[in-house]
């Protein structure tokens, strides 16, 4: 059984995953091809990692940062959907520019938030 804290910390840890992998995908919005694939994948694998992460602890689960955290990368998420089954798909750079501007205010908000 993990302490608060130390679940505080896997879900910090790895929202920062997430948001590292955001700004790589959000960095090659207008490539296309296989790499950008690939990197949505390693996005949404560790967007559910997160997700599991939260599940560890009801008070970490309930806090509202987390949910508006999980709401962004979402949202962040659904630009690049297209991706995952083709490779040439248009990807709106503005929209995606955007989403990941409002993932990096969540994911600093939550992890402030997680500072139990």
């Amino acid at each position: 059984m993990y302490s608060i804290n130390e679940c505080a910390k896997l879900v910090a840890d790895q929202g920062q995953n997430v948001l590292a992998c955001a700004k790589e995908l959000e960095q090659i919005t207008t490539k296309t091809g296989k790499e950008r694939s690939d990197l949505y994948e390693r996005y949404c694998a560790n967007q559910h990692s997160f997700n599991v992460y939260t599940y560890m602890n009801s008070t970490i689960e309930s806090l509202k940062e987390v949910h508006v955290f999980q709401r962004k990368v979402a949202l962040f998420g659904a630009v690049f959907a297209g991706t995952r089954t083709d490779y040439e798909a248009e990807v709106n750079a503005q929209q995606a520019e955007t989403t990941y501007e409002e993932l990096a205010v969540a994911a600093h908000e939550m992890i402030h938030a997680l500072q139990f």
